[in-house]
């Protein structure tokens, strides 16, 4: 009867052990976090961001930016399509494949996938009449007017919650 009482203490030990390896597995897992931010300009032109980062462990891991751009009445002409477009594709050129773009009848739709160390830049459009264009990309990605992220910059979901809020995003 005594080995019986023995074996008990290291069974639970056991159990214990492999119920914290599996907490720990569960806490390690990517987590999906969803940003957005809705602009409208003067121009009549509506501009949503929206993007989703997973954060795997304390690193972002790979990001979705999906930029939706409803064109006013006033810019559904072909060659204001075009310029925007030929704008956008210049600044997005460096992300090459990345970047798939979508024109609809009312709006343009950009998609851009990372996993690597690519740069993402958010809150860089401007549709208001600038040096006699109306499409203003700022891509200097120094500049405090921007949101500049990279695969792998170190946030927890929690940070990179705040850090997005903070620019002005609603995240879920």
């Amino acid at each position: 009867m005594g080995t019986r009482k023995n074996m008990t203490f290291p069974i639970i030990i056991a159990l214990i052990f492999i119920i914290i390896i599996i907490s720990l597995f569960v806490s390690i897992k990517q987590t999906e976090v969803i940003c957005s931010n809705t602009t409208s300009f003067d121009s009549g032109i509506k501009l949503d961001e929206k993007i989703v980062a997973e954060i795997d462990g304390k690193k972002i891991s790979s990001m979705e930016v999906t930029k939706t751009i409803y064109l006013s009445e006033k810019y559904r002409d072909e060659e204001s399509v075009s310029k925007i477009m030929e704008s956008l594709e210049r600044t997005l050129s460096y992300l090459g494949d990345n970047v798939k773009y979508s024109v609809l009848e009312d709006k343009i739709i950009v998609t851009i996938n990372v996993s690597k160390n690519e740069v993402i830049l958010l809150d860089n459009i401007d549709f208001s009449l600038k040096n006699n264009t109306f499409v203003n990309i700022n891509s200097n990605t120094k500049s405090s007017d921007v949101i500049t992220l990279k695969v792998g910059d170190a946030y927890t979901d929690g940070e990179f919650m705040q850090h997005m809020k903070s620019k002005g995003y609603s995240c879920k």
